[in-house]
């Protein structure tokens, strides 16, 4: 079972956070970090994206084979979107119909509420549906694409991890400096000495 830690949560949006649940040192993501079902409940729990309880009706509905596959696919739909949108390109349309036909999905068991004056998307499923994380993940990504952040949203340089870029200037060009980015420093620093 894979151990999630704070460093893995890198993106500064659990949209983000979930695309970066694959990479590697390289930009083909050949590194699958959703191995199994009990790795998808444990990440959905560390992020805050379920409760206990509700992780543990997950965990006890069975082995999740085809929940998994249903969040794998959500990922890397929604990869291909954010990837192209980080790189000032249109996204192809079957990604784009992808994660529309997400999103209408989880609406059609969501409902429109109210909390504090703000109107806000409630799923109505039972705690234990396997497919409830992937239907917070696509109402996460809903409000993502429609809110302010969108502009901020950046790829590592050198590899495939998408992040949410706050800083000033030119800004980070790698989602870690402890990782990629100084790989990268080294990599500049061996070319110049030859």
């Amino acid at each position: 079972m894979t151990h999630w830690r704070t460093d893995d949560l890198v993106g500064g949006d659990v949209i983000l956070d979930f695309v970066n649940t694959v990479g590697d040192t390289g930009k083909s993501r050949e590194m699958e970090r959703l191995a199994s079902w009990p790795d998808a409940v444990g990440w959905a729990g560390f992020v805050g994206l379920i409760d206990p309880a509700e992780a543990g009706g997950l965990r006890a509905a069975g082995d999740g084979t085809a929940a998994l596959a249903g969040l794998r696919a959500l990922r890397e739909t929604v990869y291909a979107v954010l990837s192209a949108r980080a790189a000032g390109v249109d996204p192809d349309d079957g990604s784009l119909k992808a994660v529309e036909a997400a999103i209408r999905e989880t609406l059609a068991v969501s409902r429109l509420s109210s909390d504090g004056g703000t109107a806000v998307w409630r799923l109505m499923p039972a705690p234990c549906d396997p497919d409830l994380i992937r239907h917070r993940l696509a109402l996460r990504l809903l409000h993502l694409l429609g809110g302010p952040e969108l502009p901020r949203l950046r790829e590592c340089t050198r590899c495939p991890w998408l992040f949410l870029d706050h800083g000033r200037g030119r800004g980070r060009s790698w989602c870690r400096m402890s990782t990629c980015g100084n790989r990268a420093k080294a990599e500049r620093y061996r070319a110049s000495r030859v």
